[in-house]
């Protein structure tokens, strides 16, 4: 086994679940793989009782220039860079701010590989949350859903994703998606079987998570939308 093998050896269970209490996290990297690229950004969000109680963003400095590709893909520059905390304080606040809570997130077990292998190296800690994927939630629940990156689940579940592939927004689109799928029993009946369907266009924004009050009560799952606001 390789020596980035063996840094995993602590890291957490991946666990089907459905809790009340968790952390959401994302993080944005300058690349795919934890041994050669780094991490520019990580976010995340406290919940307790279904409820965001905190929330948790930092950019992070990089020893290597970030590529044009990543500044087009998430829109973070060199310069919003340059005055950024180093990765070792950074992890060092977002290691106290989660805890030992359970994380969520869409495809996560990738970033918690980057967090584990990351916080080995610059914090000499051992990352090892147990964590859950939103993306074997829906796999596991909802079986008609063919395509499960998040851009497809959030055409699915009719939410808004207006600041893509930065960490807090994502993070707070995963909740979404999370409390969506958690309080809807069945299949997801007013966007069944269309998935390929732009649906915030198709339904003028109803079901927004963003706003309070559902205009189509009828065929919304989202467990926020009753909420007068």
């Amino acid at each position: 086994m390789n020596t980035y093998g063996t840094l995993r050896e602590k890291k957490g269970n991946n666990l089907v679940a459905f809790p009340n209490d968790y952390v959401i996290i994302d993080i944005e990297t300058t690349g795919f793989s934890p041994k050669n690229c780094e991490i520019i950004e990580i976010g995340a969000v406290k919940v307790r009782g279904n409820k965001i109680t905190s929330v948790f963003q930092m950019l992070v400095k990089p020893i290597n220039p970030v590529s044009s590709y990543i500044t087009k893909l998430t829109g973070i520059t060199n310069n919003m860079l340059a005055d950024a905390s180093p990765i070792a304080d950074v992890l060092e606040a977002f290691v106290s701010f989660v805890g030992g809570n359970i994380l969520i997130g869409h495809k996560v077990n990738a970033d918690v590989n980057f967090l584990y292998d990351h916080c080995k190296i610059h914090i000499d800690h051992d990352f090892s949350n147990d964590y859950i994927d939103i993306r074997e939630l829906f796999r596991d629940r909802q079986r008609s859903v063919l395509n499960h990156q998040l851009t497809a689940l959030c055409e699915k579940c009719a939410i808004q994703n207006t600041n893509a592939h930065r960490a807090l927004s994502d993070c707070l689109v995963a909740n979404n998606l999370y409390q969506s799928l958690k309080f809807h029993n069945g299949a997801i009946s007013c966007v069944e079987e269309m998935d390929t369907l732009l649906l915030a266009s198709e339904f003028n924004h109803a079901h927004s998570p963003y706003k309070k009050k559902c205009q189509n009560l009828s065929a919304c799952f989202d467990p926020y939308c009753q909420i007068s606001g």
